[in-house]
């Protein structure tokens, strides 16, 4: 019989503070707009990312609402859009 949630309710190879779903979030998010030096990066140029590579609506909804700063990775995208258990920041 093979465990489906840890002792936190993490399903196994999730990081703490993040559900299986927000590993998924997250993943899509980093496969649409990651690359050779794909950061630092601003939300314009995420979105031109996502665009150029046809990501789906989801994606690049959720990048447009990232605030105008550049960002230094897939974690800082995630983290301002709440992925991982925190809120979204003000």
């Amino acid at each position: 019989m093979t465990q489906d949630r840890d002792d936190h309710g993490r399903a196994p190879g999730s990081p703490e503070g993040m559900s299986a779903q927000d590993v998924e979030r997250r993943s899509d998010l980093a496969r649409w707009i990651s690359g050779v030096h794909a950061f630092p990066a601003d939300r314009a140029t995420l979105v031109e990312r996502a665009q150029s590579q046809s990501a789906p609506q989801g994606v690049l909804s959720a990048l447009r609402s990232l605030p105008d700063r550049t960002f230094t990775n897939v974690e800082d995208i995630a983290h301002e859009l709440g992925i991982g258990g925190d809120q979204q920041r003000d």
